[in-house]
């Protein structure tokens, strides 16, 4: 329905237009709107109606986005998914780093592979998909505790089991939660042979509207993630920030 007699953009295009406005500064008036979008007052009005009627609009000297655009928005956070955002950015992560990469999510209190991207050296860490790592002693499953709330990581905490697997793994609480402590402040998390001897993992967890719903991870032999590990660093911190936009969370706080 475009309105060709004046050039303009067709009536779904203003409709939105106005619905985005409105998003922007809930409480603006037809009169306001026509201003800013360079509409008549007649089209502004007549456009506002048939929303009103639809229900992605409702007051009248003040308008505010309707129910239905409240019951869109939460049927397309529902859609957003791990699954469906992953892939790319995970084999842009790979072809950054030349190293495997991981996503896993939370189960009970471990982390649960649920994708994997390998990576091009001979010499390379790959888990089987659906196998678990504990959450004290992996890089992701650190990552994911440290985006919880303080006080319900402290509660996990304290109630797993932290065997000892190698040398450096954190068995104790105290040592954990000072862990945690300073993954929060850098943003990602590390596991320097706590799980397996000779491998170093990077990991930062992604979020979703609520809170953390994955962690992504990078990780190779040691020597050669200690030797990369700058890079290695700056590319998950971006490719974790990639994937909580897409799954809608809020940008993280700048770094100072």
């Amino acid at each position: 329905m475009n309105d060709t007699s004046t050039g303009n953009p067709g009536t779904l295009a203003r409709g939105l237009d106005i619905v985005e406005r409105i998003a922007a500064g809930p409480g603006v008036t037809v009169q306001r709107l026509a201003a800013d979008l360079g509409l008549s007052r007649s089209a502004a009005y007549r456009i506002v109606g048939t929303l009103r009627e639809r229900g992605y609009v409702v007051g009248d000297a003040e308008l505010r986005l309707g129910p239905v655009v409240l019951r869109l928005g939460l049927q397309a956070m529902e859609g957003l998914d791990i699954h469906a955002v992953g892939p790319g950015p995970l084999r842009e992560l790979v072809a950054e780093t030349e190293e495997t990469a991981f996503i896993a999510v939370v189960d009970d209190d471990q982390m649960c592979y649920v994708m994997q991207e390998e990576g091009p050296q001979v010499v390379k860490v790959v888990s089987k998909l659906g196998s678990r790592a504990p959450l004290h002693a992996s890089a992701l499953g650190k990552a994911y505790l440290s985006a919880l709330p303080a006080a319900d990581a402290r509660a996990v905490v304290d109630r797993l089991p932290l065997t000892g697997y190698t040398d450096t793994t954190l068995t104790t609480p105290s040592a954990l939660h000072a862990d945690l402590d300073l993954i929060r402040e850098r943003g990602w998390a590390l596991d320097d042979a706590e799980r397996e001897p000779g491998v170093r993992c990077i990991a930062a967890p992604v979020r979703g509207t609520g809170g953390p719903v994955a962690a992504i991870s990078v990780a190779g032999p040691r020597d050669r993630i200690v030797a990369a590990q700058p890079a290695i660093v700056a590319a998950v911190l971006r490719t974790a920030a990639r994937l909580s936009a897409a799954l809608g969370a809020a940008p993280p706080p700048e770094r100072t």
